[in-house]
């Protein structure tokens, strides 16, 4: 499915966006854009995510999660609701 906003995929964990009044740094985060359905949500970055060696990639070289803090406690299958708690797409 993809944001009625930007039209990239709801399950992309690399979408980023910078707030121009502040300049804070933004991340989608794919559990809670999915539950949202319409638009990518998007958390303070990086302090809305964790890091692990295990994620180090050459897109993502400092080995950042993809799903935000909230979504990673979650129990397989659980719905995101810290979804609410985000910025969406159209907001950025």
């Amino acid at each position: 499915m993809a944001c009625n906003c930007c039209g990239k995929a709801l399950n992309s964990g690399m979408v980023q966006k910078k707030d121009s009044s502040t300049g804070q740094k933004f991340k989608s985060c794919p559990h809670c854009s999915d539950a949202n359905s319409s638009e990518h949500v998007f958390h303070p970055y990086p302090a809305s995510f964790g890091i692990t060696p295990a994620r180090k990639t050459a897109r993502n070289p400092d080995g950042y999660q993809s799903y935000c803090i909230d979504c990673r406690r979650l129990k397989k299958g659980v719905a995101s609701k810290a979804f609410h708690n985000g910025r969406l797409c159209s907001t950025l």
